[in-house]
């Protein structure tokens, strides 16, 4: 690949030139993102979990507690949200879950993302991602596939995924994606106890050789680790996590400036969670409904996100994942609920920038 000494202005560049190569109609979208932020203008990434139907069983993951509601997403509810996502100058996806390789029929779903007018991603755990799986999404319109590798110790992965084997193939499905011109980005999850270590670095050197992103998520106090506030990172993890990228670019954390862009924690500017029942989070870990899809207007649930004080000023670090006030004055009121909880029960009139009415 010989992106060993890639800086991540050309890994950026590189990422730029693919997008108007194949989507040209889609970059030029993406071009006035930071004009729109500039602007206080929220252009979210939207991670929409379509369904919770999944393969394995993680021991961190939370999606299996959120309560079921009588609507859930369809191919023709998903293709009048991206309508309004695409009205709102919107123009990334990303379709999760669950395990996305299980939905049915995958694809009407790729249909109703309408892949000519958004840049499409996929989180998967990679299990069922074979060289013709992934030439399939290529030609369906996926951009980037997102693969989560919990660990670069083998045994620690399969032991996390709690399914013998899960490394191995995580591992297979990077190259199978690549291969068929999909941009590939490994997800891991890091805590306070495993964030500065020689496999952290590991992780990292061997997606800068192999032109893969690591794209690193701070461990939250939520699912399995509900309340754990000892798994979350601290300073000295930040320092850490951002001396590696510096030396090795590939790694990447989202409060991270981009393309030029600082945009620190970006829940609602940056980034929205829509669940299988149409609710829209502000971000994937804060289980805080801002409205529901079947109720009410992208539009208006974005409006109100903006006028949380929380989500509408700048900070440097991850809300969820660091901000120890927030997660204990915030977060904290949704542990041991039935998730996710309304915005009313979250948050109270100081809390708003405008007085929501």
């Amino acid at each position: 690949m010989g992106t060993e000494n890639w800086t991540e202005k050309e890994m950026e560049q590189a990422k730029r030139a693919k997008l108007k190569r194949e989507k040209p109609a889609v970059y030029e979208k993406v071009l006035k993102i930071a004009d729109r932020h500039a602007a206080g203008i929220p252009t979210p990434i939207v991670d929409i979990a379509y369904s919770t139907v999944c393969n394995l069983k993680c021991l961190h993951c939370s999606a299996r507690r959120l309560t079921p509601k009588p609507h859930k997403l369809t191919p023709e509810v998903l293709k009048d949200f991206t309508d309004q996502a695409d009205a709102l100058g919107l123009c990334q996806l990303n379709l999760s879950g669950g395990e996305p390789l299980l939905f049915k029929p995958l694809d009407k779903i790729f249909e109703a993302l309408q892949p000519d007018k958004f840049h499409l991603s996929m989180s998967s755990n990679g299990h069922f991602l074979t060289g013709e799986m992934a030439r399939k999404l290529k030609k369906m319109g996926l951009d980037k596939i997102k693969i989560s590798l919990d660990d670069f110790d083998e045994a620690l992965h399969d032991a996390n995924r709690c399914d013998p084997g899960a490394y191995q193939k995580a591992m297979k499905a990077f190259f199978a994606a690549q291969e068929a011109g999909l941009s590939v980005v490994v997800q891991t999850v890091v805590t306070h106890q495993n964030c500065r270590t020689s496999r952290t670095v590991k992780m990292a050197e061997f997606c800068q050789k192999n032109g893969f992103t690591l794209d690193v998520m701070l461990a939250k106090a939520i699912g399995a680790w509900e309340g754990k506030h000892e798994v979350l990172c601290d300073g000295n993890d930040l320092k850490f996590l951002k001396e590696t990228h510096d030396s090795i670019p590939a790694l990447h954390l989202d409060t991270f400036p981009t393309y030029g862009i600082d945009r620190g924690c970006g829940t609602v500017d940056s980034t929205i969670h829509m669940t299988p029942y149409g609710d829209i989070l502000p971000c994937v870990f804060i289980h805080i409904s801002l409205g529901n899809i079947f109720e009410e207007s992208l539009a208006d649930i974005l409006k109100r996100g903006k006028s949380i004080r929380h989500f509408a000023e700048y900070h440097p670090c991850c809300l969820s994942g660091m901000d120890r006030n927030f997660i204990s004055k915030y977060m904290s009121k949704f542990y041991g609920k039935e998730i996710p909880i309304s915005w009313k029960d979250a948050f109270t009139e100081e809390d708003f920038i405008h007085e929501q009415k």
